[in-house]
């Protein structure tokens, strides 16, 4: 092979070689590209994920209540009565009384939310749920927006059965300038406006404290 000839060849070689060193280089940047997009598509979906768990609404730990909670109110019996019957209270709103027994009828499902008359949550009462009513003749979206999640998605299950036995129904009679009224079995408690803390304290102080220990 000629002087030309075999220069000509480690012409050919060298660039081969450094057509292939500029392959692999390339080669690695994108290596580098795709672990760096698949790293930060990871961490964004680890603070997406971390976002929602924080911002979506958890039922708390059931904590047991030593104190008193609420006032007494005077026990009206617990007579049943035919559906549709209607019954006068001594107190409003009432939290014990004569009431509605009918499959269907009363009581109504734990976490039930609607319009739901005296004659029916008296016997959730009784069965030792907790009953929150909202008093907004001229609307309060805000609040009863929240009063509906934590009804549905923070109140805390019971020890008892594992069940949130809890309804809610707007209300109006007895409750005054008070936003909010929290029933047991004879107990009440008035509030203002929307408290997480206080609505709980009342419901882990006085569920299943009815006349009757029923699911």
């Amino acid at each position: 092979m000629s002087k030309p000839e075999r220069e000509l060849k480690a012409m050919r070689q060298a660039q081969r070689a450094e057509a292939a060193r500029r392959q692999k280089a390339a080669e690695r940047r994108s290596l580098l590209i795709i672990v760096g997009v698949l790293a930060a598509a990871a961490l964004a979906i680890s603070i997406t994920a971390l976002y929602l768990y924080n911002s979506t609404p958890r039922h708390l730990k059931f904590q047991p209540v030593a104190q008193d909670v609420g006032q007494v109110v005077p026990d009206e019996g617990r007579q049943h009565v035919q559906a549709g019957t209607q019954v006068t209270y001594q107190h409003q709103p009432p939290t014990s009384g004569s009431h509605y027994s009918q499959t269907g009828v009363a009581p109504v499902a734990w976490q039930t939310i609607g319009t739901i008359q005296p004659e029916v949550w008296i016997h959730s009462l009784e069965h030792g749920g907790i009953v929150v009513l909202y008093n907004c003749p001229s609307g309060c979206d805000d609040l009863q927006k929240q009063l509906t999640t934590y009804v549905n998605s923070i109140v805390p299950a019971e020890p008892q059965y594992g069940e949130y036995k809890i309804i809610m129904s707007p209300y109006s009679e007895g409750i005054g300038t008070h936003k909010v009224a929290l029933l047991a079995w004879d107990r009440i408690e008035f509030l203002d406006g929307y408290d997480q803390a206080r609505i709980t304290q009342f419901y882990e102080a006085h569920v299943d404290q009815g006349p009757e220990r029923i699911p």
